[in-house]
């Protein structure tokens, strides 16, 4: 059942979300085609391929917030709204039905996040010199080794994926955030001005959780430390070797605690305390 939920999540936030990002590739798979195709006869970027560069700049620089918005709108309509009592009476346990919204929102900030990532490459791999000028771009390439820090490939890679996987749970944990503060909003006391406590507290509980996050990170020093050729764990930054770097795993765990709390909180709320329109 949570198969066809997630189907019915993605038909129903892809309306916009899916023209967006085939909108998207089109407009890259065009740079990057055009870019290859007629680099031999001229060295310069072309006007239309410097357009394109900057509608990915700005569809990147929207994304997170146009995701956000697409977000909260579908939660409010297939929940509280006009379609809530046909979602809360469908044969599948509210668990079920949260935890599809979780999903496919998380997996919409991260091709928000891809969108962001590819634009970066384009302009890096594609346009290079004629971009950002050959200085520039000669100054960058020499300065990858030392970024990277005599490090191996493997290391190199084990550390990017765990970053990573940082990133996406922190986009999960915004989702069940969000869909919390939404749920709050439409409870009683809340509900006469539902559309501004939303704002509120969309803003709010993500602040709020981030701030305490933030101070129990700066005071418990327990993460991986990423030195040339291994990856080990330390609970004291003292531990670090000499130009190793440090992924902080205290974030990833209490972003997990978070998103559990607040997963089952809102749970809680959408079965206790809503009133559906």
């Amino acid at each position: 059942m949570l198969a066809k939920l997630l189907k019915h999540e993605f038909i129903a936030t892809g309306r916009l979300m899916g023209v967006l990002y085939a909108v998207v590739a089109i407009i890259m798979a065009y740079i990057i085609g055009s870019y290859y195709i007629g680099r031999d006869a001229s060295e310069a970027v072309s006007t239309s391929q410097m357009l394109g560069m900057m509608v990915l700049i700005v569809i990147s620089s929207c994304n997170f917030f146009l995701t956000t918005v697409v977000m909260v709108t579908n939660f409010q309509k297939s929940l509280y709204g006009d379609q809530g009592y046909l979602s809360f009476t469908l044969p599948v346990k509210s668990v079920s039905l949260l935890a599809s919204k979780v999903i496919v929102s998380t997996i919409w900030y991260i091709a928000a996040f891809a969108c962001l990532m590819g634009t970066m490459a384009i302009m890096y791999f594609v346009i290079k010199e004629d971009y950002i000028g050959q200085e520039s771009y000669a100054m960058i390439e020499s300065m990858l080794p030392l970024l990277l820090g005599g490090k191996s490939l493997a290391t190199v890679i084990t550390s990017t994926v765990i970053s990573l996987i940082s990133f996406f749970i922190r986009f999960a944990v915004l989702s069940i955030e969000v869909y919390f503060a939404i749920s709050i909003a439409n409870t009683r006391l809340f509900q006469k001005r539902y559309i501004l406590w939303i704002i509120v507290f969309s803003l709010g509980i993500p602040y709020i959780a981030e701030s305490i996050s933030t101070l129990i990170s700066d005071n418990v020093d327990f993460g991986l430390s990423v030195s040339a050729d291994s990856i080990k764990i330390v609970t004291d930054y003292f531990q670090l070797d000499a130009g190793a770097s440090f992924i902080n795993l205290t974030t990833i765990i209490i972003s997990l605690v978070f998103g559990a709390a607040f997963f089952f909180a809102t749970h809680y709320v959408m079965n206790k305390k809503v009133n559906i329109r």
